[in-house]
């Protein structure tokens, strides 16, 4: 399934320009360019916020039964 900017900015939640702006700083999604138009392909916006994931380890301290 192919996307234009409008989509998949929204798929994003991003604007339409900061794709633009991405797309000119080299940033970004991989796109795919057929004449003049932009095109993103699903499984590459998909697999941009795959990458965009920040794992989270966190160490569960359970604290020590107060001693009376």
């Amino acid at each position: 399934m192919m996307l234009n900017d409008r989509e998949a900015a929204r798929f994003l939640g991003l604007a339409p320009q900061t794709l633009r702006n991405w797309r000119s700083q080299g940033k970004g999604p991989s796109y795919v360019k057929i004449g003049n138009a932009v095109r993103y392909r699903m499984e590459d916006l998909e697999k941009y916020i795959q990458s965009r994931r920040i794992n989270l380890e966190h160490e569960f301290c359970v604290p020590e039964a107060s001693k009376e």
